[in-house]
C-alpha cells in the first residue's frame, strides 16, 4: 500500500477528523493525535518553518507527522535541519495499515540529509524500534541533575517509592538528616565563578555573538542565533525564564529554563522542578555558565534543577558544577546520512549540541 505525503491543509479536515475518530473509537495507545489545526507551514523571520505532512491512501489519511525545518550547522557548513515530532500511524489499532510507520520513516529519511527526531522514551518503546530496523542511529541523550531541597527530593521522587524498603531508606535519610549530608557532599561544586547574573526578558543581540563563537565547536546543532531563539524559547511564554552570565559587561554565556510546580508526576512526584532547556557559551565558560544558570534555579525556590544535553563539554561542565548523571529517557535518533555526516567529524558525536528543548522535547515539563 504505497502512501502518498502531502502536507496538511484544510481540503482534508475531515479526514483528518475521521482519522481521529478512528483511533479514538479503538482506544489507541496514544497520547496525541493528529493536528486538526496545523493546516498550513508557518513560517516566521527566523526562517523556521512547521508543517503537519499526512500519510494519504486514496483521500482517506492513514498517518501524519510533524516536520520542524530549521536552519543549523553540519561539520561547519550550513544546513537545513529537519526534526520530526509526533509521528502517528492507523498501524497502532488496525494491523491492514502495519506498514504505515515505515513509510513515514522512510518519508522522513528522504527529505533531508539531516533529519532527526528527539525524545521517545526507552528503547523498548515501538518507534525507537522501527527507526533502529530502518537504520538509523539511536543514542541516549546524557541526563543530569541536582538537589536543591534534599528532604523533598526524598519524599516526592517516585523511584525511591517503589518499594516498601526503598520508601524506608528514603525516609531514613530524609529524618535523620543523613541524606542532606550525602547529597551536600556530592554535589559539591568545583567551580570558582567570577562571572554575575543579569535576567533578562527577551534574546538580545548578546544572543548572535555568542552562537557566531560558539557553533564552531559543534559537529552538528539549529542555530542558536537571536531569531532562532525567540521562536525556539519565546519570552512571551510566562514559563521561559532567561539568564544572562556576563564577566564585567562582557556576555560569556546564557540559559534558558522552565520553572515548573509538578503535581502528582510520574516520576517528580509534586516537586519544584528547575529544568534548564539550553545553553550556550563562549568556549571556556561552560562550566561557569552551568554553576551561576542552576544557581539561580536554587534561588528561585527549585527542589531539583535537571538538564538534558549531548554536547561532552557541557556534560562536563554540569558534572563540575555538582550534578549527578542519572538515567535517561530522552533519545536522539538520526537517520543514517547525518548519522555518518557527524561520525565523518573527529569527535563528532561528543559535539552536538541537542538539548531538552530541541522538538517537543519540553511538552512535559
Amino acid at each position: 500500500m504505497p502512501l502518498t505525503f502531502l502536507p496538511s491543509s484544510p481540503e482534508y479536515g475531515d479526514a483528518i477528523a475521521d482519522f481521529n475518530r478512528r483511533l479514538r473509537e479503538k482506544n489507541a495507545p496514544t497520547a496525541f493525535l493528529l493536528s486538526e489545526d496545523l493546516m498550513r507551514d508557518e513560517e516566521t523571520a527566523s526562517t523556521i518553518r512547521r508543517q503537519q505532512f499526512l500519510a494519504m491512501d486514496s483521500g482517506a489519511v492513514r498517518g501524519g507527522v510533524i516536520e520542524l525545518d530549521q536552519p543549523g550547522r553540519l561539520n561547519g557548513a550550513s544546513i537545513r535541519a529537519l526534526n520530526y515530532q509526533s509521528p502517528l500511524s492507523e498501524g497502532i489499532v488496525d494491523s491492514k495499515y502495519a506498514s504505515v510507520g515505515l513509510q513515514i520513516v522512510r518519508f522522513m529519511q528522504n527529505r533531508s540529509p539531516a533529519a532527526y527526531i528527539v525524545g521517545m522514551g526507552s528503547t523498548s518503546n515501538p518507534l525507537p524500534r522501527l527507526l533502529k530496523a530502518a537504520g538509523w542511529n539511536l543514542v541516549d541523550m546524557p541526563f543530569l541533575f541536582r538537589v536543591h531541597k534534599a528532604g523533598a527530593f526524598l519524599r516526592e521522587l517516585q523511584p525511591l517509592r517503589a518499594s516498601s524498603p526503598k520508601r524506608l531508606a528514603a525516609d531514613l535519610a530524609r529524618w535523620t538528616g543523613l541524606g542532606a549530608v550525602a547529597l551536600a557532599m556530592k554535589q559539591r561544586s568545583r567551580i570558582k565563578t567570577r562571572a554575575t547574573v543579569r535576567i533578562q526578558k527577551g534574546w538580545g543581540d548578546w544572543a548572535d555573538e555568542l552562537w557566531s563563537r560558539a557553533w564552531e565547536g559543534c559537529s552538528f546543532a539549529v542555530d542558536r542565533d537571536r531569531k532562532s531563539l525567540e521562536w525556539m524559547y519565546p519570552p512571551s511564554d510566562p514559563r521561559t525564564h532567561i539568564f544572562l552570565i556576563e564577566r564585567g559587561s562582557d556576555p560569556v554565556g546564557w540559559g534558558v529554563c522552565f520553572d515548573t510546580q509538578m503535581k502528582n508526576s510520574r516520576y517528580f512526584g509534586n516537586m519544584r522542578v528547575g529544568s534548564i532547556l539550553d545553553c550556550v557559551a563562549l568556549p571556556g565558560s561552560e562550566a561557569e555558565t552551568a554553576a551561576l544558570v542552576d544557581r539561580q534555579l536554587g534561588l528561585r525556590g527549585c527542589d531539583l534543577a535537571l538538564v538534558n544535553h549531548s554536547h561532552s563539554q557541557w556534560v562536563n561542565a554540569f558534572k563540575l558544577a555538582g550534578f549527578s548523571r542519572g538515567p535517561s529517557n530522552y533519545l536522539l535518533g538520526m537517520s543514517k546520512r547525518l548519522a555518518e555526516a557527524v561520525r565523518s567529524s573527529p569527535g563528532g558525536e561528543d559535539r552536538m549540541h541537542i538539548t531538552r528543548g530541541d522538538g517537543d522535547g519540553r511538552v512535559n515539563l
